[in-house]
């Protein structure tokens, strides 16, 4: 059982660092693609892209860092490891989404003030359509290995690519519709296009990240998981060994990262011999387990 686990976790280790080496190699396309049109056509919009993509990259960069943490065993200074390195950077990671179309908007509001038409459309269009094509592929992958891994981090990240996909194929529908008032001769509307198809898009989309923020700080902050599924399950465990015992004097669950750690006191006859104790202990434990390996169990008994 033990092997399978260790194996399990050496196989998520090896997904984790995979996808934040493509996440790393895909921020740097996006920079290059759009830094090198953006200043080649004069748009804000692609300039602010790209800036968008160095966050990508240092979020990818901090996920990678955190990645080799997390797999450490706990030490002398980390007596319980480094799982929270995951939610504090899943937080990081949602504090430089919301900071980004923040941003977004600051700049979109400037273009509406000081409205100004980039030299060319075209050539713009194209590149945001490659950068959405690509921003779909990581999306599509991070996700799946999200959904394989459980990983809090991951799942932030897919939601920033996710954003940034979006918005990708958004300012690209933006530039399309510019190209084709500019040809109608619609000139004087087009400025206004982008900028407000991307305030648009940063107020809609903030809402994922505060949400992912708050729910790494609730774990970093020790609170109860907010998985009801996690809380759930660990409830109905004790409460199939209470008939063992005299019920439950304390329970306690809290999660940092992909590990659960669970503190319960069980209430026992005072008579009960230390072998008897044992077995209910190892029994609870063999059955968490099964339902969460890698837990982390802490057992105490007290006499009713």
């Amino acid at each position: 059982m033990a092997e399978v686990v260790k194996a399990k976790v050496e196989d998520y280790r090896s997904e984790q660092f995979l996808a934040a080496r493509i996440s790393i190699a895909g921020s740097v396309i996006l920079f290059l693609i759009s830094a090198t049109v953006g200043i080649a056509v004069d748009s804000i919009t692609l300039i602010l892209n790209a800036s968008a993509s160095l966050v990508i990259l240092a979020a990818s960069f901090l996920m990678n860092y955190a990645v080799k943490k997390i797999h450490q065993p706990p030490d002398d200074s980390y007596n319980f490891g480094y799982n929270k390195y995951e939610p504090l950077t899943a937080a990081i990671q949602s504090g430089l989404i919301i900071a980004t179309c923040i941003v977004s908007i600051k700049f979109a509001l400037q273009d509406i003030i000081h409205a100004e038409d980039a030299h060319s459309y075209s050539l713009p269009a194209i590149a945001t359509f490659f950068a959405g094509i690509l921003g779909l592929l990581v999306t599509t992958y991070l996700r799946r290995i999200q959904r394989k891994v459980n990983s809090q981090m991951l799942r932030t990240a897919a939601q920033y690519w996710f954003i940034d996909t979006i918005l990708s194929f958004s300012v690209c529908l933006g530039f399309c519709f510019g190209l084709i008032m500019q040809s109608l001769g619609y000139t004087s509307i087009t400025a206004y296009v982008d900028p407000v198809m991307a305030i648009i898009l940063a107020i809609f989309f903030v809402s994922m990240p505060v949400r992912g923020g708050l729910r790494s700080l609730f774990e970093l902050l020790d609170a109860a998981p907010l998985e009801e599924g996690i809380a759930g399950m660990v409830k109905g465990i004790v409460k199939e060994h209470t008939p063992r015992s005299f019920g439950v004097h304390r329970l306690r669950i809290r999660k940092a990262g992909q590990r659960v750690f669970v503190d319960v006191c069980f209430l026992v006859n005072e008579n009960l011999t230390v072998s008897q104790v044992e077995e209910l202990a190892d029994g609870f434990e063999k059955d968490l387990k099964i339902k969460l390996p890698g837990c982390d169990v802490v057992m105490c008994f007290k006499s009713k």
